[in-house]
């Protein structure tokens, strides 16, 4: 009896999450979260940085964008995954090293132009996948699958 009733607070807990997520006004958490989630792995798994770099951004898109189906969030997400998630690894591996005096380099205007600079041709792809993915059909799957392909292939090309 007991088992049930953790199994159904757990049930409800999930659904409360699952119907937060749906709902629009709560996308800018979802938005500004995700790539912190991302450079957090990213950082705590230095040696292994490269599968995040390359799963991750698109597997959370691709989550979120089937999910909720909302083409403007995602899309949104999209563009701002890459650079948000190298803006948030810059002061997280600092923190987490205790060189507390280096944060204030990641907040200058030149670091923060380097990040688009670096990113804005693979948020531009994740915006257009994250758009695509939400429509829900087989055609546009098929089409972001492809665009994934493609921009996986430029940037393996990149990799020294």
């Amino acid at each position: 009896m007991d088992l049930k009733l953790s199994a159904d607070k757990k049930t409800e807990y999930l659904n409360r999450v699952r119907d937060a997520i749906k709902n629009p006004s709560y996308s800018i958490f979802v938005i500004l979260g995700f790539p912190f989630i991302l450079a957090l792995l990213g950082v705590l798994l230095d040696p292994f940085v490269m599968p995040v770099l390359l799963i991750g951004p698109i597997v959370t898109l691709a989550y979120y964008a089937y999910y909720t189906g909302n083409k403007l969030s995602s899309a949104i997400l999209g563009l701002l995954v890459f650079p948000l998630m190298f803006f948030y690894a810059g002061p997280i591996g600092a923190i987490l090293d205790f060189q507390f005096e280096r944060l204030d380099r990641y907040f200058e205007w030149p670091y923060i132009v380097g990040i688009i600079d670096d990113s804005w041709k693979y948020s531009l792809a994740h915006s257009l996948i994250g758009f695509l993915i939400a429509f829900r059909k087989k055609a546009y799957l098929v089409i972001a699958l492809l665009l994934f392909i493609l921009q996986l292939m430029e940037f393996i090309s990149h990799v020294d």
